[in-house]
């Protein structure tokens, strides 16, 4: 009997053992699973998101790069005359001294007839005069509508072969008749505004493409797709539910085969679509490189539980759990929070560290996706996307009163003329740090154009905010005299509204009471010369 007892307990805690082992290893198999399953889930979604951030972003630019250059054009048409018109070599004149725009549209400016022939090109290209063009988009487009337009691509004559756009302007005469037209040419194979898009990468594989609102390829790494290739519908449902005005994020496989996450954001300036694809091999790297970490701590874990499962299967289960509660609570929490905090060097603290690393690289990138999209790149205050949402929320909300400000630089574009643009970078910079020195911390100081600015004032009543307006005209002085030599005027206007839902009528008030300030300035100015 006593010889049999030692085999039973040893026979014991082998089951024992087995049991226990087997247990934590199909608990331990199914928390591997579960969490990975829901952390390539969490993965994908913030991937998703830092995606169509991104792209947002590049949007934003290109629309602001189109819109800029299309002002460009506008401006200058209304320099040219009925005299250049008829005078090609005049027109030859005037656009070779256009040298801010020339640099601006690397492939050739262009004035054009009503009938849609060459009348002058810069730079000049001998036997060119004359040419009809009148078959172009562009062209055809312009004189229908009578407004600017930004074409769709075409294969350029002015440098033979080479993919291009054209932005033009109609000239009008002093009677608002139009007599012709003025173009600037964009080469898709330069590293222009447009030409840098391709060479932007989403890690080191993912890249981003420009696709017409007729499917033709604008911009894409591979240069020989450009202008050449035209996507079928139905090659990628994501583009053509975006090209019907649908953006959104989604995998498939593209034109090499390859599994990708792609998505896509219209432009406001014209039906272009710009778009992302991101390998999924490389997007979820991270995912099965966390994979195998797993795994073998699972591997190693089993090995320890079988010698001394008693002591290790409650300290090392617990550490698993804690962290698989962790990733599922990841997602409401912020900050320091958002780390797993162990001590151990162990499979377990390996992956924690890992985790955490990987943690620590997607919240700095959130923290500077979410700067550049809210604040404005020269003067560092809020942007317009930003002053727009804020106004939402206000307009939601419950606080009272509100006071709206906007504030306009006095002839900034005549100092720009005068003193050059890097100088009225400065001056705008300048005005920035004056409001931001005027107004609370809580207060809402936005860019919202070229020289105009915009404050909101929760809480703040009408005598308060006036109170606001002499602190900004103290404080501008102030800095005035400090820099010497320094032309500094700034317009303002203020309304306060005590119903929320009012507040866009309030920024509408504000901004006519601004201009009325700039013409009472402007007047007051001409009766002190007098």
């Amino acid at each position: 009997m006593n010889a049999g007892v030692p085999f039973r307990r040893h026979s014991i805690t082998v089951r024992m053992t087995v049991a226990v082992c087997t247990f934590i290893i199909l608990f331990a198999s199914l928390l591997v699973v579960s969490s990975l399953y829901y952390f390539k889930q969490e993965l994908k979604n913030t991937i998703s998101s830092q995606q169509m951030t991104l792209l947002t972003v590049v949007a934003q630019g290109i629309d602001q790069k189109l819109t800029a250059a299309q002002k460009t054009i506008i401006e200058a048409s209304r320099d040219v005359t009925p005299g250049m018109v008829a005078d090609p070599d005049a027109a030859q004149r005037f656009l070779d001294s256009q040298h801010s725009i020339k640099s601006l549209f690397d492939n050739g400016i262009y004035l054009f007839s009503k009938d849609g022939r060459i009348i002058a090109e810069a730079p000049f290209l001998p036997g060119r005069r004359g040419k009809d063009v009148s078959f172009r988009q562009f062209y055809q487009q312009t004189i229908a509508t009578g407004n600017a337009v930004i074409s769709t691509p075409f294969i350029s004559t002015h440098s033979p072969g080479t993919p291009a756009l054209n932005i033009t302007a109609p000239v009008r005469d002093k009677n608002g008749r139009l007599i012709a037209i003025l173009g600037g040419g964009v080469n898709l194979l330069q590293d222009n505004f447009l030409g840098d898009l391709s060479h932007i990468r989403i890690a080191k594989k993912g890249y981003l493409l420009l696709v017409a609102g007729d499917r033709t390829v604008i911009m894409h790494p591979d240069r020989s797709r450009i202008i050449a290739t035209k996507i079928a519908p139905g090659a990628n449902k994501l583009l053509d539910r975006a090209l019907e005005g649908t953006e959104g994020v989604g995998e498939y496989t593209n034109f090499r085969g390859v599994r990708v996450l792609s998505s896509f954001k219209r432009l406001h300036s014209t039906d272009w679509v710009v778009g992302a694809d991101y390998p999924l091999d490389e997007a979820y790297q991270s995912v099965h490189r966390l994979e195998r970490y797993f795994f073998a701590a699972v591997v190693v874990s089993v090995c320890l539980i079988i010698l001394i499962v008693r002591l290790i299967m409650g300290n090392y289960t617990s550490t698993l759990v804690r962290f698989a509660e962790h990733v599922g609570q990841i997602s409401s929490k912020n900050g320091a929070d958002r780390l797993f905090r162990i001590e151990s060097e162990d499979e377990v603290g390996l992956v924690a560290q890992t985790f955490n690393a990987m943690i620590q690289d997607q919240d700095k990138k959130n923290e500077e996706l979410f700067y550049i999209s809210t604040h404005d790149a020269l003067s560092g205050l809020y942007n317009r996307a930003y002053f727009d949402d804020q106004m939402d929320r206000l307009s939601a909300g419950r606080i009272t009163p509100i006071s709206v400000v906007m504030a306009d630089i006095d002839d900034l574009k005549v100092f720009n003329d005068s003193h050059g643009h890097s100088a009225g970078d400065v001056l705008i910079t300048t005005v920035a740090l004056i409001l931001l020195e005027s107004f609370r911390a809580e207060d809402v100081v936005a860019r919202i154009g070229g020289d105009e600015f915009a404050i909101l004032l929760p809480g703040v009543d009408a005598v308060q905010a006036d109170v606001a307006l002499k602190r900004v005209r103290s404080v501008a002085d102030k800095y005035a005299a400090q820099a010497s030599g320094l032309t500094l005027s700034i317009s303002l206007g203020c309304a306060t509204v005590q119903d929320p839902t009012k507040l866009d009528e309030a920024l509408q008030h504000a901004d006519q009471q601004m201009y009325l300030d700039k013409v009472s300035r402007k007047l007051v100015e001409k009766e002190s010369e007098l």
